[in-house]
């Protein structure tokens, strides 16, 4: 992958990241009770992984990479 590509792909799953966590923070999974707390964990880490995964697409690990 062109690091171009890699970096914009990079970008664009970051903001889907952080959109994807203020969700959880400010949005309507506020009252969710029992069972769906689950989902908003679920939510919250996932949007975690997303910012690690696009870390490694702006900054590749290796100069080859870029």
């Amino acid at each position: 992958m062109s690091p171009v590509v890699s970096r914009l792909a990079g970008i664009a799953i970051l903001l889907i990241g952080i959109a994807v966590a203020l969700w959880p923070a400010f949005g309507p999974p506020q009252d969710w009770e029992g069972g769906m707390r689950w989902l908003r964990h679920g939510l919250v880490w996932g949007s975690l992984g997303l910012a690690l995964l696009s870390a490694r697409l702006i900054f590749p690990a290796t100069r080859k990479d870029a």
